[in-house]
């Protein structure tokens, strides 16, 4: 047969050969793409975990600011329009970035979920009213008997002053909010805002440093 129809066979071979080589060029252009793929997939994870940490950040600060011209905390917003609750019992819902005087672009983290907000109500009482507009540490340091929030596996001698989280994670255990931290999670003690962020003397007076815990975790892989 190839004696017969020799260009035949010859043109068959050279078809197979080139088909091979598109093929093979085909699975390489698949390895490059998956790699490129991938390092893109690594470095948008890691910039959305820079943007939430910055934005956590600059919540915080002023959260802090906040308290020195207010006397206290700001109530979460129920609604995440901005602005506070005027509820003073009010423990859990959303950044009020238009009364912090951000934007609404900080108050989220780098997936633009709103961050969620927790407040110990206690904290967040009209004390100007009562102190004046000078602030004192004194002012957050009135005892409180029943705090309103605490961490799960996080024991502290100082009550916690509030809470950020990327994500809903609590348990409500009749007026208390129990937080189960994730890598998403930071709080900050009534210690820790006194001594770190507000230059005033910590309410508790032995080894502050112990008993203001300020936590903020790595972001994990689940982000």
């Amino acid at each position: 047969m190839k004696k017969l129809f020799p260009e035949l066979f010859r043109n068959n071979s050279k078809k197979g050969s080139i088909l091979l080589e598109i093929a093979v060029g085909i699975s390489i252009l698949a390895i490059i793409s998956g790699f490129i793929i991938r390092k893109s997939m690594v470095a948008n994870k890691y910039i959305r975990e820079q943007q939430t940490k910055s934005n956590i950040n600059t919540v915080v600060i002023s959260i802090a600011s906040f308290v020195a011209n207010n006397q206290r905390l700001p109530r979460p917003s129920s609604t995440n329009d901005g602005i506070e609750n005027e509820s003073e019992n009010l423990k859990f819902g959303y950044i009020p970035y238009k009364t912090l005087g951000i934007s609404e672009k900080t108050a989220k983290d780098g997936n633009l979920q709103p961050f969620v907000y927790i407040a110990e109500p206690e904290l967040t009482k009209n004390h100007s009213k009562i102190y004046g507009t000078e602030f004192h540490s004194n002012i957050f340091c009135k005892n409180i008997h029943s705090p309103k929030i605490s961490i799960q596996g996080h024991p502290s001698n100082s009550p916690i002053a509030f809470a950020i989280d990327t994500k809903n994670h609590k348990n409500v255990i009749e007026e208390k909010i129990i937080l189960r931290p994730t890598a998403h999670t930071f709080w900050i003690t009534r210690d820790m805002m006194l001594m770190k962020y507000m230059k005033n003397s910590p309410c508790s007076a032995e080894n502050p440093q112990q008993n203001a815990n300020q936590h903020l975790q790595e972001f994990d892989d689940d982000f």
